[in-house]
């Protein structure tokens, strides 16, 4: 793996400031160039990064827990004009969303357990409750208010949780966020059982933040993407590990140099662009793009 320490040492060779007659430059003679490389690698890492793009994998696995409503039954919007009550067998935790000023009774065994007053209007509001039942209680949620409000996503679980954190949301979708370094989305693989490896196409994106996945498609998920690279101090050691693609290396410290001489040294500078772009263009070039055409892919028999 490349280092700061050889990005360092070829700017220094494109400028001709490593050696003269074979004996390397004292560090005083190039202090200057030297101090400039360390404040310029981290723009001109990030800036490569964004031409020769860096792949990596983000990897999430859901296995959605069913409703006691039903496959799909509790996501639709259902408008309270009276009061109304679902009543269940052994329900121990509950999700729901509520908008408007109302109120959700819980009661286990005819015995009230718990009392939403949701007070937020206009606005959907989440809920979470575990009701402490037995899978043989009688459970009652009634949803009441002097107003018109609606309630959506009634997720009913026949499950204990640790904690009520740990209630999942049911919502049509679930959204996951994608890691700090993501900068663009590349494609999605679902292995929905040991068998199965296929492109996965009913994904959506929200601010390219969040990438969002229908709630009963279950699997372990490649998120495959392209990475912004780690930032850089100017100070960081010699040590420090780019992150570049091999080869688009060169790149590197050639942007650094000509960033380092577009002042003092045009002509330099304009030169080292021009085997830039050279470099630049031999590596695009080879990279003709793929399209995804992953299919299902039976391996064992």
């Amino acid at each position: 793996m490349k280092t700061k320490a050889d990005a360092r040492n070829l700017f220094l060779r494109y400028l001709d400031e490593a050696t003269k007659k074979g004996i390397d430059v004292p560090l005083t003679k190039n202090a200057d160039y030297r101090d400039k490389f360390d404040y310029l690698l981290d723009t001109a890492q990030k800036y490569i990064a964004g031409i020769i793009k860096i792949p990596e994998v983000y990897t999430f696995s859901q296995s959605p827990i069913p409703s006691m409503l039903g496959l799909f039954n509790g996501f639709e919007l259902k408008q309270i004009l009276e009061p109304y009550t679902d009543t269940l067998t052994g329900c121990k935790a509950i999700y729901l969303e509520v908008d408007n000023i109302c109120t959700v009774e819980i009661k286990v065994n005819a015995v009230t357990v718990e009392t939403i007053s949701n007070t937020v209007k206009n606005k959907f509001t989440a809920h979470k409750v575990l009701t402490g039942a037995s899978s043989t209680d009688a459970v009652t949620i009634t949803y009441s208010s002097d107003y018109v409000f609606n309630v959506r996503n009634r997720g009913y679980y026949a499950y204990n949780f640790p904690s009520v954190d740990d209630i999942p949301a049911y919502t049509p979708y679930v959204s996951y966020d994608m890691p700090s370094d993501f900068m663009e989305f590349d494609s999605v693989i679902i292995k929905s059982d040991p068998r199965v490896y296929q492109s996965y196409i009913a994904h959506k994106w929200e601010n390219n933040k969040k990438i969002i996945i229908n709630y009963y498609d279950k699997g372990s998920f490649d998120i495959h993407y392209y990475k912004y690279p780690s930032d850089i101090a100017f100070d960081a050691d010699d040590t420090t590990p780019l992150e570049i693609e091999e080869k688009a290396f060169d790149l590197v410290p050639l942007q650094c140099a000509i960033l380092a001489t577009a002042s003092d040294n045009p002509a330099l500078s304009s030169w080292l662009r021009s085997i830039y772009i050279e470099k630049a263009s031999n590596i695009t070039q080879t990279e003709q793009p793929i399209m995804n055409s992953v299919q299902t892919v039976f391996a064992i028999n």
